[in-house]
C-alpha cells in the first residue's frame, strides 16, 4: 500500500498520432491554460463586482509543441490543418513508506486545428526550436485509465472526475 506516496517528476513521455501508432518527434508539449469565461456581477445585494466564471465555457484552449528540428510533420501544420494527438508519460513518485518508485500513467488527447507555425531560428549545432500552436477543441487527461479531466467544446461537454458539469445544460436546452 502506497502510504508518502510524493509527486517528483514527469519521468518521460511521447507523442502519437491518436489514430495511428505513429511516433512524432518532439521536445516539448506545452498543454492549454483551463481560464474560464467569465461575467461582471454587481447590482443590488452584491458588495461590489464578481467575476463570476461562466460554467462550461472556456477562453482560448492553446496547445504548443516544441520541435528540436523542423520536418515533414511539423512543417505541414499549418493552415488550419486538422490535428488528434495523444500523449502518454510516466509521473514518477517517491513513495517513502516503501522506500521505491512509483509511476502513474498519464495519457492526454489533443484534438483540433493548427493555429500557427513558427519556424524557429537556424544555428549550427543547435536545436530550432520550431513551434506549432494548435487551437484545442478537445482535451481528455486519464491517469491510470480513470478520466479526470475532459472537454469538447463542439459537443458541449464538460466532465470532471467522472461528473459531466454540462450535462444539466444541455438537458436545458434540449441537446
Amino acid at each position: 500500500m502506497e502510504i508518502n506516496k510524493m509527486p517528483e517528476v514527469l519521468n518521460d513521455f511521447r507523442i502519437y498520432d491518436e489514430n495511428s501508432d505513429t511516433l512524432y518527434g518532439v521536445a516539448k508539449l506545452e498543454l492549454p491554460d483551463f481560464k474560464s469565461i467569465t461575467a461582471t456581477i454587481k447590482g443590488v445585494g452584491v458588495g461590489g463586482e464578481i467575476e463570476a466564471p461562466v460554467l462550461g465555457q472556456f477562453e482560448s484552449l492553446e496547445t504548443k509543441l516544441t520541435h528540436n528540428i523542423n520536418d515533414k510533420w511539423n512543417l505541414t501544420m499549418v493552415g488550419g490543418r486538422a490535428v488528434a494527438l495523444e500523449a502518454r508519460a510516466a509521473n514518477q513518485y517517491w513513495d517513502s513508506a516503501n522506500n521505491n518508485y512509483v509511476m502513474e500513467k498519464v495519457r492526454v488527447v489533443i484534438r483540433g486545428r493548427t493555429k500557427q507555425m513558427s519556424g524557429g531560428s537556424w544555428e549550427p549545432a543547435s536545436t530550432t526550436d520550431a513551434e506549432n500552436t494548435i487551437e484545442t477543441t478537445y482535451i481528455k487527461y486519464e491517469v491510470n485509465d480513470k478520466t479526470l479531466l475532459e472537454v469538447d467544446k463542439y459537443a458541449y461537454k464538460f466532465v470532471v472526475n467522472g461528473t459531466d458539469i454540462m450535462q444539466p445544460i444541455r438537458d436545458a436546452l434540449g441537446i
